[in-house]
C-alpha cells in the first residue's frame, strides 16, 4: 500500500482521542481501511472489552482508545502502514487463528496476539467457567457437583476436537476453506445435552472440500490443547451452552452468549490477578512490547 492520506492519518489519530495510544483490533461490522481510520468514536464490542481489559492490567501508566474494525484484511493493511512508517501511538490487536500453533510468528512489534486462537479461547478456561458457577451457586455441595460436570464435559469436548481442529487447520492452511463454518459457529455443533460436535455435518462439508479421506497433517493438536487451538468462537459457543444447560440443574437464571463472555472476560482477568493462571500471565508478559 503506498502512502496516501488515508495512511498517514495514523500519525496524529491519537491526538483526536486524547490519548497516548490508539489501539485497533477485530470484531464489530467490517470496517474499510478509509472508515477504521476516520477520525470518530467507534462501537463498543467484546474484542474491545477484552484487549482494553488486558491493557489494564499491564498497567504501563498510559491511556488508550480501542477501536474495533472488523475486517481482517484491514486489519493486515494498517498493521503493514504501522511497521512501514514506524509510528509508535498504534497498536494492533488480533487473533493469533492458526498461526501461533504452526509456529509462524507474529508480524510487526506493535502488533498483540491472543494466547490461543482467539480472545475468545483464553477467556473459557475450566478455571474461569468454575468460578463463574460458583459465583452463581456456592462452593458448597452444588459447587461441587457442578465442577464435576464441567470438567466431564470439557473433557469430552476436548477430545471430540482434537481430530477435527487438525483437520480444520490443514484446509485453512492449504488455502481450501475451512472446515469450521466461521459465519456459523454453531452449525457445527449439536445442541443436544450435553453439547458435542456434529460429525456427520462435518463429514459432508470434508468431502464438498474434495477429501474423503483427511487431508495431510500440518498440525499436531496436543491433549489438553484442542480447546485453546480449535476455532475461538466455535469452542466459546459449545462452552457456553454446557454451562447454562449445567448450571439450568441448579438454578433458574438465564443468561445470554454475550452477557456470558462479558462475565468470563471479567473473571479472567480477575483470575490472571491473582495468579490462577501462570501460562495467561507468561503470554501477556509477552504481548507488553505492543503497547509501549
Amino acid at each position: 500500500m503506498t502512502f496516501t492520506r488515508t495512511a498517514s492519518a495514523l500519525y496524529g489519530i491519537h491526538r483526536f482521542f486524547g490519548v497516548d495510544l490508539v489501539v485497533f483490533c477485530e470484531g464489530g461490522a467490517s470496517r474499510s481501511y478509509s472508515d477504521a481510520v476516520k477520525l470518530e468514536i467507534g462501537q463498543s464490542t467484546l474484542d474491545t472489552l477484552y484487549w482494553s481489559s488486558l491493557f489494564g492490567i499491564i498497567n504501563l501508566d498510559k491511556s488508550a482508545h480501542f477501536k474495533s474494525i472488523g475486517s481482517k484484511s484491514t486489519i493486515n493493511l494498517i498493521c503493514q502502514d504501522v511497521e512501514r512508517l514506524g509510528i509508535n501511538t498504534v497498536t494492533i490487536c488480533r487473533d493469533s487463528d492458526y498461526d501461533r500453533a504452526l509456529g509462524v510468528a507474529p508480524q510487526g512489534a506493535r502488533v498483540a496476539w491472543s494466547m490461543g486462537y482467539s480472545w475468545e479461547s483464553d477467556v473459557v478456561a475450566i478455571e474461569v467457567v468454575e468460578a463463574l458457577a460458583f459465583t452463581l451457586v456456592g462452593t458448597g455441595p452444588d459447587g461441587t457437583a457442578i465442577a464435576s460436570q464441567l470438567r466431564a464435559r470439557f473433557a469430552r469436548l476436548e477430545a471430540d476436537l482434537r481430530r477435527w481442529t487438525e483437520i480444520d487447520a490443514s484446509l485453512c492452511k492449504r488455502g481450501c476453506g475451512a472446515l469450521f463454518d466461521r459465519q456459523k459457529p454453531l452449525s457445527s455443533i449439536d445442541m443436544s445435552d450435553p453439547p458435542s460436535l456434529r460429525v456427520l455435518a462435518l463429514t459432508a462439508r470434508l468431502v464438498e472440500a474434495g477429501y474423503n479421506r483427511k487431508p495431510r497433517k500440518v498440525l499436531t493438536v496436543s491433549s489438553g490443547e484442542a480447546l485453546s487451538t480449535c476455532f475461538g468462537k466455535l469452542v466459546s459457543r459449545a462452552i457456553y451452552q454446557t454451562f447454562v444447560r449445567v448450571i439450568a440443574q441448579f438454578v433458574q437464571v438465564r443468561i445470554e452468549y454475550e452477557l456470558f463472555m462479558r462475565l468470563a472476560i471479567s473473571e479472567t482477568f480477575r483470575a490472571l490477578d491473582a495468579g490462577r493462571l501462570p501460562r495467561f500471565q507468561q503470554h501477556i508478559g509477552s504481548q507488553v512490547h505492543a503497547f509501549t
